[in-house]
């Protein structure tokens, strides 16, 4: 059974115009090999960030009532109007409660590791995350995810990345920007 990764970047190449061809419209030029490895990696974060967060049970019950927003629509809208001012707003608040104070680490990390400037992943990754989301909304829809079968979900596929340099501050715990910090920013904006 192909995970969340494969399923997301299924979907996303088989997009019109494929993976490069969304990449392209969202930095404003040609995509390239660099461009879809940080776009794998930068969704890779993004789970990584959301199974760190799902690890408290007050977290993974913020998380799943968020996914009642994200109902998979995002999957079907894979085309011209990708990473459109919308999707990107939507993609910074989902940024935010993500990674935290931790966002512009994240960024600047995921760009040394695949040699994409920082200006580019950060046009990128808020065209990504609601396509995450999306993802897991679907799944959520899809097969009655409780808390701590999404909580299970994303721990399964995140334990396949190697995310230590990426989300190296995340992890960390400790700070404003730690886990503590990104669970309270989950529970107000979720109205918990």
């Amino acid at each position: 059974m192909p995970g969340l990764m494969d399923e997301m970047m299924g979907a996303l190449n088989g997009a019109d115009g494929g993976l490069g061809g969304l990449l392209g419209g969202v930095l404003g030029g040609q995509a390239d090999p660099k461009s879809e490895k940080a776009a794998s990696l930068g969704m890779e974060a993004i789970l990584g960030g959301l199974a760190k967060n799902a690890q408290d049970p007050k977290g993974a019950e913020s998380l799943l009532s968020a996914l009642d927003k994200h109902d998979g629509s995002a999957l079907d809208n894979l085309g011209p109007g990708f990473g459109g001012a919308d999707q990107a707003a939507d993609g910074d608040k989902i940024l935010g409660h993500v990674f935290g104070n931790d966002r512009d680490a994240v960024t600047q990390n995921l760009a040394a590791k695949s040699g994409l400037d920082v200006g580019s992943i950060a046009k990128m990754l808020p065209a990504l995350a609601p396509v995450v989301m999306g993802m897991l909304g679907k799944k959520k829809a899809g097969g009655g995810l409780d808390a701590g079968g999404l909580a299970g979900l994303l721990k399964g596929e995140a334990d396949g990345f190697d995310l230590g340099d990426i989300l190296g501050m995340v992890t960390g715990g400790g700070g404003a920007g730690g886990a503590a910090g990104i669970l309270g920013k989950l529970r107000s904006l979720f109205g918990r």
